[in-house]
């Protein structure tokens, strides 16, 4: 892990919460700066042009918080379900983010339908990663709070979406490329797990 993305990202979430809770001009105009230093670091680290830095920052409005990925693992016999993001080619577990006033359960069955085509019932939390203590790749601009459920398939069809491409059930010790920045192959190892033994404690940091 790289600590200057580390840093970059400290100083953005200083920056944001000074705006939102500072008064004082001149304060607001140091913080400012800080925000503007942080997108030129994150430009500088990524290769990526400053407009498409600010994309993908945290809002600059509000206390900067984590954001929350949901990741469902849903199983057929002894396969796990995975779909192929358009996006980088790689597969991963189904799952997005989180959305406000919706209970992360909820979340995630959602998650599983619309990335896959296929139902299920959120059963058991697995485990709730910080993504700063496990080697997820690429970095995301992002500080993230993964939580991974296990599921229970329930209907559904393989349908793809705008987002996917192909969708697949795979045994844990035949793998497909996966999508690292969203699932690495521990995550689905530990859902393995924790379906074999239910009694397991959920992960957590």
């Amino acid at each position: 892990m790289n600590p200057w993305t580390d840093w970059a990202e400290k100083i953005k979430a200083i920056a944001q919460n000074g705006l939102t809770f500072s008064r004082d001009e001149f304060d607001l105009e140091r913080y400012h700066q800080l925000q503007t230093i942080a997108h030129e670091m994150t430009a500088l680290l990524t290769g990526a042009p400053i407009e498409k830095v600010d994309d993908y920052f945290l809002p600059d409005h509000g206390y900067a918080t984590p954001k929350v990925d949901l990741r469902g693992g849903v199983f057929l016999d002894d396969q796990i379900l995975l779909v192929k993001e358009r996006a980088d080619g790689g597969w991963t577990l189904p799952g997005g983010w989180g959305d406000v006033c919706e209970p992360p359960a909820y979340g995630v069955e959602r998650e599983v339908m619309e990335e896959s085509g296929y139902t299920a019932k959120a059963i058991k939390l697995v485990a709730l990663r910080d993504t700063q203590r496990h080697p997820y790749c690429p970095r995301s601009p992002y500080h993230i709070y993964k939580l991974i459920f296990l599921c229970e398939l329930t209907g559904g069809a393989p349908k793809e979406n705008i987002e996917i491409s192909d969708i697949g059930f795979f045994d844990v010790d035949d793998l497909p490329e996966l999508s690292r920045g969203r699932t690495l192959p521990e995550d689905i190892q530990l859902l393995f797990e924790h379906r074999n033994k239910p009694e397991l404690p959920t992960y957590f940091d």
